[in-house]
């Protein structure tokens, strides 16, 4: 009897062996060269289930179709559990990042292109980062919801990210020219264009043809220098996965599925999150499955539009000959400073000097960016404890260039210092009254006109003067600025703190006029 199962045993292994073999075999790549406009199909797994769609995968701004499967097993995830699938390349894949409007309509082409391919069966877009804005446009704007059931987007920025509004600031000017971070995916990115993109198309009759399942992450903290520092910037809009903000990942017409431990990065990776978004893949069941979040309400962080922005960051930047020198202050009783300084180019040598100064030994991580300011080098660090007066950055390099610093302060100050609007006419810098005066700050604005990007004609870059009127009780008064664009507002603010020591901060906020004069 004992026999006789043992050798049950050993056939049905056997048998599962031969079954599930060729499903877990490599699936081979798409032959895909990064030329915009291009598709193709993965492979045919050998336990393909007919009954499941057809995943088409989007990459995000300034990748290519590659970010799903040459460092991603996401492709050989969905290639194991029995999925066919498509990948196509969107214009950022053979040049500068393109905006939604662009990349939409091309997608939405395809789209139709690719549907012909797998008669009888609906797309299902899983999306990455801007990917997902993408394909709500192609959806939307370009008509292309017949085609497809779900669309399940990863860390994508629904509401634009702070991190293209610091990429368009006044510091970050010299930067952009020399490493051309600068796009029209990074312009339709900021938060201030995204609002105008979400009350055109969260108003539109095919909004709701289609549904929508969004993931988040909030884990920068573990993660790459490049998270980190994007993370540490973003963290006073709240939780971030180092480029998007969880709440610029929630779609108002969607349903926040998770909220995970993810950066940018891994949030589309597949081993951790194929098997999360599989009950999205098919129209039934995800109608059927109930969100989740990961240790935070999904519900409670869906307001991504800052009104009030706090004042816990010093950005400074410009051009530079081969050496390179910051001074900045840090008042009484702040807890940690952290520095990223991010150039053109790796310096050669990076010194932090202290008020008395010495020279501080300091564990500086540099990495290349390949997200928001790629191509750019960051330099960062953490200084616990720094005593108060002034600092000095000083960095050594090969060649002139260009960078931009941001120091972000661990501090109460911090927290009572904070940039308000009503009307997105008129902003004012205000404190909390916790040994802070208003009227005792020296506040300076800077507004750039940023015309929409390929407009003939347009200088990219226009500052703005009589446009932009500084009035009493530390305002400025945008009224006047109405021709369509990006009026982005740098502003620098110094004071002293109860106890007389000098600080100073920046703060950042942009708006966006459209055709018709409304703000956003």
């Amino acid at each position: 009897m004992n026999k006789r199962v043992l050798t049950l045993l050993l056939s049905c292994l056997l048998l599962w062996t031969v079954v599930a073999a060729p499903a877990s075999a490599a699936a081979p790549d798409p032959n895909l060269s990064g030329v915009p406009g291009t598709w193709a199909p993965g492979a045919t797994p050998s336990n393909l289930n007919p009954n499941y769609p057809v995943i088409l995968f989007v990459q995000g701004l300034t990748a290519n179709a590659g970010t799903w499967y040459k460092t991603n097993d996401m492709y050989q995830t969905a290639y194991n559990n029995g999925y066919q699938t498509a990948f196509v390349e969107l214009y950022d894949s053979g040049g500068p990042s393109k905006n939604m409007w662009d990349n939409g309509k091309l997608l939405a082409d395809k789209i139709a292109e690719i549907s012909k391919a797998f008669p009888g069966k609906k797309l299902v877009i899983v999306a990455h980062s801007k990917g997902g804005v993408d394909s709500q446009t192609a959806l939307v704007h370009y008509g292309a919801y017949p085609y497809v059931s779900n669309v399940i987007t990863l860390g994508s920025p629904h509401h634009g990210s702070q991190l293209a509004d610091l990429a368009y600031s006044d510091w970050a000017g010299w930067l952009a020219e020399l490493i051309g971070y600068k796009s029209e995916g990074t312009y339709s990115m900021q938060t201030s264009y995204m609002n105008y993109f979400r009350s055109i198309t969260d108003s539109h009759a095919n909004v709701s043809k289609n549904k929508i399942y969004t993931f988040a992450g909030d884990g920068w903290h573990d993660s790459s220098l490049i998270y980190l520092a994007g993370g540490l910037y973003l963290s006073k809009y709240g939780s971030n996965d180092g480029v998007v903000t969880v709440n610029s990942a929630h779609n108002p017409k969607g349903t926040m599925v998770k909220i995970g431990p993810w950066d940018h990065k891994v949030v589309h990776n597949g081993t951790p999150i194929f098997p999360l978004i599989k009950p999205y893949l098919t129209a039934a069941a995800g109608l059927a499955a109930e969100p989740v979040s990961s240790g935070q309400s999904a519900a409670r962080e869906t307001k991504p539009v800052e009104l009030v922005q706090p004042g816990s960051t010093l950005i400074r930047g410009g051009k530079h000959e081969s050496t390179a020198v910051e001074r900045f202050p840090v008042e009484n009783d702040v807890r940690s400073i952290t520095f990223d300084w991010i150039a053109d180019q790796p310096a050669d040598r990076l010194e932090l000097i202290a008020p008395n100064g010495e020279k501080r030994t300091v564990d500086v991580k540099v990495e290349q960016d390949q997200e928001l300011f790629k191509n750019g080098w960051h330099h960062t660090a953490v200084v616990a404890k720094p005593e108060q007066g002034e600092w000095t950055l000083q960095a050594q390099s090969k060649k002139p260039g260009a960078h931009l610093l941001t120091v972000q302060y661990d501090s109460a100050l911090s927290d009572s210092l904070k940039l308000t609007t009503q009307d997105k006419q008129k902003f004012r810098v205000e404190t909390d009254g916790s040994g802070l005066s208003s009227n005792k700050l020296n506040v300076r604005y800077n507004v750039s006109f940023i015309p929409e990007q390929g407009n003939p004609g347009k200088k990219q870059i226009q500052s703005l003067k009589k446009q932009a009127a500084t009035g009493a009780n530390n305002e400025l008064d945008l009224t006047a600025a109405q021709e369509p664009g990006v009026y982005q507002t740098s502003v620098e603010v110094q004071g002293v703190t109860a106890q007389g020591v000098p600080f100073e901060r920046s703060l950042l906020r942009s708006v966006y006029v459209d055709k018709q004069g409304g703000r956003h």
